[in-house]
Order: structure tokens, then C-alpha cells, then sequence
């Protein structure tokens, strides 16, 4: 999502403090076309389109390769900073960064032509991993990789790499994902669908402020404190609701994705028994989690980094789960040293 979608929504400040200027050179947007993407669910996107975007130069044996899942509504363009030396090297690394299904340049609700918008079918966090698997080994002709790097809803995605292709990664990186969503997050992200089906409805500014209500209330008390003044915080909700509209189209996209954050859940093929699932993989794991994180709850990331041996870092800059950007150093150096690793 963009940097102001991103604050509304989450209430963080994205890439605050980050050295933009060093990251690779601009990619251009590419594309993978596919005549169908068959979903778990049984029914097919197409034709079915899935944008990329790639940093580096493969090695010879094709052994350098890193792949980047997108957050939340978020394109590959937005995850170029990635890119730098400081974290994703792309002077020694073969950076794939994958728009995923509903973001709005992978086929979505909004850009779809023949199943449009509330006619898009859902999708699940395991139909974004297999349009990108087709991607990496049917269209760019990799076998293996050297890593994954996800971030939020990335991270969702990361932990079902390692599930669904246990050999597949050496390395993965969650950094503010989960292996499944607790209640909290279930409850969060399901007030916000009825919301968008209440925008469609009305069109009207009280959706809109409410959304933005939610999205302040994934803050962290005391940085919200910070931001909104006790007298300000009714003005602010009502300003923040309107200068944030959504069009239908692009509220389908994140009514798409939203639900299949709802129902991620890389146990549900061993009896949701996550310490089954944790007991398939084979990649070494760095998890990253925000310990007041509003939007996506560290707990089941924690869990699961015990059942695995992962290595943990544990960010508490009380920038919840912005917390990777409020610390960007530390994100960076946690991230460079364990992809670098021998």
C-alpha cells in the first residue's frame, strides 16, 4: 500500500529514517501471463496475470535467488527499498519481488476483465504462493532459493512457502507476519470487510471515517498519543476519513486480501496442529516480531519460532507494527546478516 493508505490503515510511518537514495536502480514492471491460476478453492482466476520485479543478476547456478512477497494491498515498486546494500544486496543477490494476487497489478478485482470486482473469487494466502512458485520455476526457471523475505501479510505468505515447499528456500525471513491468525486479528480484519460492504452500500463519509477510526486504533497507545491530541482525536478521524477515499474497485482488492489473511492458516493440512506443520519444514527461519503489534499479534510467530529453533529478534520501539521502520537500522542488520550468513 502507499506510504498514506499505509498510516490510515496501520497508523505507522513507513520506510521513516530509511536511506532510499541506496537502493538498486529502478526495475521495470514485468509481467507473467498464464491462461488460468487454478485456485484451492476449486475455481480459476482467468486469464490470470502476475507482475514482478527483479533486482540483481542470477548467478550461474542460480543458487543467489531471493524472493519478496508483497504486504497488504502493496505493489512490488513499494518494496524496492529492500533493495539497498544495508539489507537485500542486489550485488550479490538475485531479488524477485512478486505483486501478489489482489494487490491491483497482479490480477485483482479491480483489473480484472472478466471477473469483476464482487465477481473475483477469493483467494487464499496459498493461491498467492503457488502463482509465485509458477512464476520462479515455470517462468524464470529456478528450482531452489536462496531465501524469502516477507513482511506483514508477505510474512503470511513466507511461513507458507515453508510449509507448502519445505525444500524449496534455505533461508526465510518473517518479519510482523503470522503462521495463523488469532481471534484478535480474525475480528480486526472481518470489522473491516463489513465496513467496505457498508462503503459500497452508502458511499458515505461515516464508513470511511470509521475505517480510519480502526486503522488509528491499531496504534500503539502512547505513540497515538504522540501523534493525536485527546481534543483533536474526533477532527482527526473525520479528516483522515476524508481525504482517504477508496474507489469500489480497489475496496474489492482489499476485501480479497483481507480474506485471505482471515483465513491463513499453514496448519490446516495437518490437523491444525501447528506443531505438525512446524515440524514439515526444513528452511532455517529469522522471525521478526513487534512486541505491541495491533495489526498482525506476535504470539503465534513466537510460538512457532520455539517449535523451529528460529533464530527471534523482538522489536519494542512502541511503533507496534511499524516497529521495523521506526528501528530501520535494526531491521536492516538483522536481515543482512542472517541471508549473508554461511
Amino acid at each position: 500500500m502507499n506510504r498514506q493508505t499505509a498510516f490510515l490503515f496501520f497508523s505507522i510511518v513507513f520506510f521513516s529514517g530509511l536511506t532510499i537514495a541506496k537502493t538498486a536502480p529502478d526495475s521495470l514492471q514485468q509481467f507473467a501471463t498464464f491462461d488460468e491460476c487454478p485456485l484451492i478453492s476449486g475455481q480459476v482466476i482467468a486469464p490470470c496475470k502476475i507482475g514482478y520485479r527483479t533486482y540483481g543478476t542470477l548467478n550461474s547456478d542460480k543458487s543467489n535467488a531471493l524472493l519478496v512477497p508483497t504486504w497488504f494491498t502493496g505493489t512490488s515498486a513499494e518494496h524496492t527499498y529492500l533493495t539497498s546494500p544495508e539489507i537485500l544486496n542486489p550485488e550479490k543477490h538475485f531479488i524477485i519481488i512478486v505483486d501478489a494476487l489482489g494487490n491491483g497489478v497482479s490480477t485483482s478485482p479491480s483489473n480484472s476483465k472478466s471477473q469483476v470486482q464482487g465477481n473475483f473469487p477469493q483467494i487464499a494466502i496459498t493461491d498467492m504462493v503457488e502463482s509465485q512458485h509458477r512464476l520462479v520455476t515455470g517462468v524464470l526457471g529456478i528450482e531452489s532459493l536462496h531465501g524469502i523475505v516477507g513482511l506483514s501479510m508477505g510474512g503470511m505468505q513466507a511461513f507458507e512457502w515453508a510449509v507448502r515447499y519445505p525444500d524449496f528456500a534455505n533461508r526465510t525471513v518473517v518479519a510482523i507476519g503470522s503462521p495463523r491468525l488469532p481471534a484478535f486479528d480474525i475480528a480486526r480484519w472481518t470489522t473491516r470487510n463489513h465496513m467496505l460492504a457498508l462503503y459500497r452500500g452508502c458511499q458515505c463519509k461515516e464508513a470511511l471515517e470509521a475505517m480510519a477510526g480502526v486503522g488509528m486504533l491499531a496504534s500503539v497507545p502512547a505513540k497515538l498519543a504522540q501523534d493525536v491530541t485527546r481534543e483533536d482525536t474526533v477532527s482527526t478521524i473525520k479528516s483522515r476519513g476524508k481525504s482517504s477515499p477508496i474507489s469500489i474497485a480497489k475496496s474489492w482488492d482489499q476485501q480479497r486480501q483481507a480474506e485471505a489473511m482471515i483465513g491463513h492458516n499453514i496448519a490446516r493440512d495437518f490437523g491444525n496442529d501447528l506443531t505438525k506443520a512446524a515440524a514439515e519444514t526444513k528452511t532455517q527461519f529469522l522471525i521478526i516480531v513487534a512486541e505491541d503489534d495491533r495489526v498482525v499479534t506476535p504470539q503465534p510467530a513466537q510460538e512457532f519460532a520455539i517449535q523451529v529453533g528460529a533464530t527471534v529478534v523482538e522489536m519494542d520501539e512502541d511503533c507496534g507494527h511499524g516497529d521495523p521502520w521506526c528501528a530501520p537500522d535494526t531491521f536492516a542488520k538483522a536481515v543482512s546478516v542472517f541471508i549473508n550468513k554461511d
